[in-house]
Parts: structure tokens; sequence; C-alpha cells
């Protein structure tokens, strides 16, 4: 991995962690997602989880050991799409009860 791959890489975690952070403690979500996050701490979550995944397949997939880096790189992916559906069930609305009908 070259040089300006990985602070690209660096940079990317870095961001994604601050998004992730503000969206779990203080309920902010960026301008292009504000609309369609339903609900932002768990979207945050979600955020985090990729953020730890793209980390894990970037650094340690390929220098941990060099016989297993192809599958310790896959776990890291696997990781981020977990992630990823995490921030998709936070986009989804909620099932909601209908304030109109009663419970009596």
């Amino acid at each position: 991995m070259s040089d300006v791959e990985l602070t690209v890489a660096v940079l990317l975690i870095a961001v994604l962690a601050v998004v992730g952070v503000g969206a779990i403690t203080r309920g902010w979500t960026p301008l292009v997602r504000r609309r369609g996050v339903a609900r932002p701490r768990l979207w945050g979550y979600g955020i985090l989880v990729s953020a730890a995944g793209l980390a894990w397949s970037t650094f340690f997939g390929p220098y941990l050991s060099p016989h297993s880096h192809g599958f310790l790189a896959l776990a890291g992916t696997f990781v981020m799409a977990a992630g990823i559906l995490v921030q998709r069930a936070a986009v989804e609305p909620g099932k909601a009860e209908d304030p109109t009908k009663s419970a009596s």
C-alpha cells in the first residue's frame, strides 16, 4: 500500500468516526443524509461499525499475516457490510402506531 493510499484511508476512517460519534452523541447527521435518516443514533452506530470494518480490512488484513491476509481482509469487509445494514435499518422508518387508533 502506498503512502497516498494509506493517507486517504486514514482520513476517510477518521471522518467516518467523527460523523458516527456526532450522530450518536448529538443526533447530528450531515446535510446530505439529514432528510433521510429516521434514527440518527442507530445510523451513527452503523457508521462506526463501517469505519471499524474499513480499518480492519485496510490495516490488519494485509499486515497481520501474509498467509491469511485474504481471509482477514474479507472479515473486515463483512464487518463493513454489517455496518451498512445497520445504517440501512436507521434510514427506513420504524413501525409507529397510528395515533388516530386507540386501544379502547
